[in-house]
């Protein structure tokens, strides 16, 4: 079951390659970049120069759009952020924490990607800066993210396989370990209380 939520994403990849990579790369693509690498080290469609470039072409155009688009357009862009304003306010308090440092590694943040570089496009950030910090954290992320595919992809599949085949035991074993989390920190909650 879990396999088959793999099999759409990686016949696309193997049917329009590069092309599919692009897109994926420009909507954020750390899955496809992942099976990408996995489909490099088993020798099929993909070469690991190819991909990196092609990723980091996508992800340079999509990160510029969602950028200019803060810039060009911050009250359409101020109405999305309204939406999801908490996001918008811990972009912030991050950017003024870690300044441009910030451009390079929110794309390793799940979920704070296009608030990040909305709200860095609202700022008045400079542009040159902000392309030097973005594709700085572009190659981290691309070489990240097909190095862990290409080095891991395997082992990935298999525990995937592993969870399928051995479902009721996984399951068994999650609740157990929530259970037993969730004891423990009630009992570490309720020691500080006077009797």
């Amino acid at each position: 079951m879990l396999l088959q939520l793999f099999s759409l994403p990686v016949l696309v990849l193997m049917k329009y390659g590069y092309l599919a990579l692009f897109i994926w790369s420009v909507l954020e693509g750390e899955i496809g970049l992942m099976l990408t690498g996995w489909l490099v080290s088993r020798g099929e469609v993909f070469t690991f120069e190819g991909a990196f470039a092609v990723a980091v072409a996508g992800a340079f155009l999509g990160d510029n759009a969602v950028f200019l688009f803060g810039r060009l357009f911050e009250r359409r862009a101020m109405a999305w952020l309204g939406r999801s304003s908490w996001k918008k306010e811990r972009v912030l308090a991050w950017f003024r924490k870690w300044g441009s440092s910030l451009i390079v590694f929110e794309r390793f943040i799940y979920g704070t990607h296009i608030p990040a570089l909305l709200t860095i496009g609202m700022s008045g950030y400079p542009y040159l800066k902000f392309l030097f910090f973005d594709i700085l954290g572009i190659v981290l992320w691309a070489a990240t993210f097909l190095t862990i595919g290409y080095e891991f992809g395997q082992q990935a599949i298999n525990l995937v396989l592993f969870i399928q085949k051995n479902f009721v035991l996984v399951l068994f074993v999650g609740i157990l370990f929530f259970t037993i989390f969730y004891a423990l920190r009630s009992q570490n909650g309720n020691e500080g209380e006077p009797q």
